[in-house]
């Protein structure tokens, strides 16, 4: 594993790793520089696991390690943009899309716990079907999809991101409660919408993800009243999340110098916009989020104020 400094001191004994009632101690070999040992034999595979807005460092990373100079890029992070930047600098034969739908939660700095549902798939951004890849992914305990189609599997990833996450980081409110209340849910499904739209537009057809019914999300969304969905999301998204914070909300209360809401609500507002698409719901999350955490915003005018951020959506949409 290819580590911070830091980071590596804190797994150089280990990092526990949790499955359902499962506990043990997992040693990876680790390097903090590109003339280590353990750097020495050619890599088949880079897993890219960063925050999206960190994609660029990998990058550089995997080029400054010459044993990965064939290797494939992974991506395995949340968000639009990333397999766009790993073409950019690898090719695109070299870079594989994943979606992970495995929830993971940070224990400590050196231990994770993660849920038994989902798994990992995969698409190819080049002509190369990589079935080496998913021969060596198959034998491993994760469950395995493989589409075709990298945009789709990106984007319907993208669909479940957006669920009980940079509403609850405005809010400052757990998802069952934004699931709760009405005016946060029309929010969270207006956004949801946006980004279907937005999908439409792109000629993208939703995928099912390992344990994650995509296809039945959209439809619910396109079809249900709201009270009906508000229901069945508020159990869906319970569930999915293993107990986890949203993971915005957990950096916003950390104060992360940076967010991924870019990545996310951001990514379909400026792609909504290339295709003509309104996304006043998204563009304006994203604005709002990224405002609160720069300190340009005060956090206090939207903290439990579901009404307040409704607000400000019905005034980009009206002006847009």
């Amino acid at each position: 594993m290819w580590a911070r400094p830091q980071a590596a001191a804190t797994l150089a004994a280990g990092y526990t790793l949790r499955v359902g009632g499962r506990e043990r101690r997992v040693l990876v070999p680790l390097a903090t520089a590109v003339d280590q040992a353990v750097l020495a034999d050619p890599f088949d595979v880079a897993m890219i696991a960063v925050k999206a807005y960190s994609t660029d460092d990998a990058i550089d990373a995997i080029r400054a390690v010459p044993a990965c100079a064939t290797a494939v890029a992974l991506t395995l992070q949340n968000g639009l943009g990333s397999e766009e930047r790993c073409e950019a600098a690898f090719g695109g034969d070299r870079v594989v899309a994943g979606a992970l739908t495995t929830v993971v939660e940070r224990l400590s700095d050196a231990g994770v716990a993660a849920s038994r549902r989902g798994g990992l798939t995969i698409a190819p951004l080049g002509p190369s079907a990589h079935n080496w890849l998913i021969a060596g992914l198959g034998i491993t305990p994760i469950k395995l999809g493989v589409t075709s189609d990298w945009r789709a599997l990106k984007y319907s990833k993208l669909l479940l991101n957006l669920l009980g996450n940079a509403v609850c980081a405005i809010l400052d409110w757990e998802p069952a409660k934004v699931y709760t209340d009405r005016t946060s849910f029309s929010i969270e499904r207006r956004c949801l919408l946006e980004a279907i739209a937005t999908m439409e537009a792109l000629k993208l057809e939703p995928i099912d993800l390992v344990d994650a019914p995509v296809r039945l999300l959209v439809r619910a969304a396109r079809t249900l009243p709201a009270s009906v969905l508000r229901v069945l999301l508020a159990r869906q998204v319970a569930r999915g999340r293993f107990g986890k914070l949203p993971s915005l909300l957990i950096d916003v209360r950390a104060k992360r110098p940076q967010l991924e809401v870019d990545a996310l609500n951001g990514a379909v507002a400026t792609r909504a916009a290339q295709c003509g698409v309104p996304a006043p719901a998204n563009a304006t999350i994203t604005r709002i989020l990224d405002g609160i955490n720069s300190r340009a915003i005060d956090w206090d005018e939207f903290r439990g104020k579901p009404a307040a951020l409704a607000a400000e959506i019905e005034t980009a949409s009206a002006s847009g």
